[in-house]
């Protein structure tokens, strides 16, 4: 070997090694369908139940997003579920008497979500046990240093 090709190979290898990995990424560097799903799963099991079952995921579409202002890349991710609740979720919110009367910090809204913040339903919503509830919902991905960062907080 050269010296001139050893010089240049050590310079890369260099650079390489001090480098973020996002840096040299060339494929796969996205979020995928299975990481969406992943911060589908913690959110749902955190905004209503931790046995929740997911039955079906599927993504419906994606696009890449340049956040303005914020000088970073997102993705966002649709996608449509069907989750079971072997033992219903937030139980303590199940509407009472004849006039079915939502308790307080409870809603009665039947539109269920995780993530779209103009429609998320912030209350604790009532699901009876052994519901399937489908979801039409979406989620995004923020760029990082550290890699794509989810609406769960976690780093995919």
């Amino acid at each position: 070997m050269t010296k001139s090709k050893f010089i240049a190979l050590a310079l890369f290898a260099t650079m390489l090694a001090t480098a973020p990995a996002t840096a040299f990424c060339l494929f796969g560097c996205e979020p995928t369908n299975d990481d969406t799903r992943k911060v589908f799963e913690n959110l749902v099991r955190k905004k209503f139940d931790p046995d929740a079952k997911i039955q079906t995921f599927d993504v419906t579409r994606f696009w890449r997003l340049d956040v303005e202002g914020a000088g970073h890349a997102g993705v966002e991710y649709f996608y449509t579920a069907k989750v079971e609740f072997p033992k219903g979720a937030n139980l303590d919110c199940k509407p009472e008497g004849a006039e079915n009367a939502v308790k307080a910090g409870c809603s009665a809204s039947a539109y269920y979500s995780t993530t779209i913040q103009n429609k998320m339903v912030k209350e604790r919503q009532y699901i009876e046990p052994g519901k399937v509830i489908e979801f039409k919902d979406e989620t995004r991905f923020d760029q990082t240093d550290k890699g794509w960062k989810g609406q769960d907080g976690n780093t995919y």
